[in-house]
């Protein structure tokens, strides 16, 4: 999988236009945004592949990066997670005679970029359920596989990403219900990774056709599609039915086609009530749109200060950060600090920093990813 990763990337093969960063800016949220080309190579350059593997291929000493999508869906997340793994990690490199790479700012937000990249793309479908998916969600009474007719299945075996499945399904879902009702089919839904199992299997129906890939959109260009194509009038941020606070947000593209499918019926029946157009897009524009939906899923709300100054304190940061230590005061960093920062600054000296707390006799101090985003709203404000 990390080599069909490689390829999207880097080798090419069948391409339609597609963004080259989860660049997206967010005034409410800390990012620095990062270039998910330049992230790979740091993930390389920098060795994280001699612990850390990606849907199974790879270092077996740590987490497998793809399968923990749970783990760092937003910046702080993985600012948190990289904090409370690090004497762990900073152990198991010095078992190997392994010296921490430092990490540039740049480095820090590209790397971040591409590990965003591997939650938002999905792992590996199971294709023997996906055998049994398409019998028991009756698509075979429409669908067939191998007949070479318009209905044939395996025609869509070409299509890896399932933003293209979200797109023809999406743009189809009301001539498909129309056609189930006619033949007295009743509406189905996608659970779980059930769709991804489902391309599995479709995928491996014509596994000699070339592939046909898609990179992740513009969120920028999807923002204004979000507006132009009028899903801005029922999902208004803010609103009952804003997505970015939705907390059953799909995680994965291939959830987000389901959950688009799951949803169709309701969707398309508020577009008639309001007299709108159907919206249909175009595989870019699902791209776009999808991207500045998990781009908007990416950012942290904005911190509490308070609560981060008793987080300074109870996390003993007082004992090295102290305002009155010139050496070590982190006064000098107001309003710059983001997760990103954090995250270099940490890994940077985070080797020293557990020496020092080992001498002072001071526990590391696990921090949560609502305490970081606490914790940085404080020190930007530039109190300690």
């Amino acid at each position: 999988m990390v080599s069909l990763l490689i390829g999207i990337f880097l080798l090419g093969g069948t391409f339609l236009p597609g963004y080259q960063g989860l660049a997206a800016e967010r005034k409410s949220g800390y990012l620095l945004p990062g270039d998910v080309k330049e992230g790979w190579n740091v993930y390389v350059t920098k060795k994280c592949n001699l612990c850390h593997s990606i849907w199974g291929e790879g270092g077996k000493g740590g987490p497998d990066l793809g399968a923990l999508p749970e783990s760092y869906v937003s910046p702080s997340q993985l600012t948190a997670l990289m904090w409370n793994h690090g004497p762990e990690m900073w152990a198991k490199m010095e078992a190997r005679k392994i010296t921490p790479p430092k990490m540039t700012s740049k480095e820090m937000a590209d790397l971040f970029a591409f590990l965003y990249f591997i939650r938002y793309m999905d792992e590996p479908g199971n294709p023997l359920k996906g055998k049994s998916l398409i019998e028991t969600k009756a698509c075979i009474k429409c669908h067939a596989l191998k007949n070479g007719k318009k209905d044939d299945l395996s025609r869509w075996g070409m299509y890896v990403s399932p933003i293209l499945w979200a797109q023809m399904m999406w743009n189809h879902a009301f001539q498909m219900e129309d056609e189930m009702k006619r033949k007295g089919i009743s509406r189905i839904e996608f659970k779980g990774n059930e769709m991804i199992d489902l391309i599995a299997y479709i995928r491996g129906s014509s596994p000699t056709v070339e592939r046909i890939y898609l990179s992740p959109g513009d969120p920028k260009s999807g923002e204004g599609l979000f507006t132009r194509k009028g899903c801005i009038v029922c999902h208004t941020p803010g609103g009952e039915m804003d997505l970015a606070r939705r907390k059953d947000f799909p995680k994965t593209p291939a959830q987000m086609a389901g959950t688009m499918w799951n949803h169709a019926h309701e969707m398309w029946k508020g577009v008639k009530e309001r007299g709108m157009a159907p919206p249909e897009l175009s595989p870019q524009e699902m791209a776009d749109v999808v991207a500045y939906l998990f781009s908007i899923r990416y950012f942290d709300e904005p911190g509490n200060p308070e609560r981060g100054k008793t987080i300074f304190a109870r996390k003993q940061c007082h004992l090295c950060h102290a305002k009155e230590s010139k050496k070590q005061s982190l006064a000098h960093l107001k309003g710059q600090i983001s997760p990103i920062l954090m995250a270099q600054v940490f890994w940077n000296h985070g080797p020293e920093m557990l020496e020092e707390m080992k001498k002072a006799k001071v526990p590391w101090q696990r921090i949560d990813a609502k305490e970081m985003v606490d914790l940085m709203e404080y020190l930007n404000r530039g109190t300690p």
